[in-house]
């Protein structure tokens, strides 16, 4: 298992211990799935029956994600407890991550080659620890692994909490699309990353 730890200062909204932020791998999340869907059906409890969210399982998709080149999982952990957690790996060049993307940004936004997009799958904190920048700690220590030009997320549709979130983190609306048949519309956005070359370079 590759693993990079940091320590997180406790803040009145989280319980007493230390958090730190840890780095797992493929193999790693692979051989214990079911601790990760656990903490996100926990997040998404009240939205487990929509296709988003059980079509297919998170389980499911972590393990499918887990075997893709350049997958990379940052947790908050307290103790054992998952606090949350963020995981994406690195699109290929037959990626169908832009297909049905409305309006179509063009052949060459869409574009990839080996090192340009990391795809962002999820970011989530459990209940207990939100308010506490959790969310944010997790995602820049996430990107200050990667090395693409840029990284890619979807957000659903009318989820402006988790759209201004992202816009916070410097990521743009691009347009909107279905990521998996049956779901929900989902906006589509990018954010390019430090020190590397802008979007769309030819």
């Amino acid at each position: 298992m590759t693993r990079s730890s940091k320590s997180i200062v406790p803040t009145p909204a989280m319980a007493s211990a230390e958090l730190v932020i840890e780095h797992y791998d493929g193999t790693a999340v692979t051989s214990a799935v079911g601790r990760w869907a656990a903490a996100y059906e926990d997040v998404y409890a009240d939205a487990l029956g929509l296709s988003d969210h059980r079509d297919p399982p998170v389980s499911d998709r972590l393990l499918r994600h887990a075997e893709r080149p350049g997958f990379g999982l940052m947790a908050a952990l307290q103790g054992d407890e998952v606090a949350g957690f963020v995981y994406g790996y690195t699109l290929p060049p037959d990626s169908l991550w832009w297909d049905g993307l409305v309006p179509d940004p063009g052949a060459e936004f869409t574009r990839e080659y080996p090192g340009r997009t990391v795809g962002v799958c999820e970011l989530l904190v459990r209940h207990r620890w939100r308010r506490s920048r959790i969310g944010h700690a997790l995602f820049e220590a996430f990107l200050a692994r990667r090395s693409e030009e840029r990284a890619a997320a979807f957000v659903s549709e009318g989820n402006d909490v988790m759209l201004t979130t992202y816009a916070k983190y410097g990521f743009t609306p691009i347009g909107r699309m279905e990521p998996y048949p049956g779901w929900r519309p989902h906006v589509a956005i990018v954010r390019p990353l430090d020190g590397v070359r802008p979007l769309g370079r030819g």
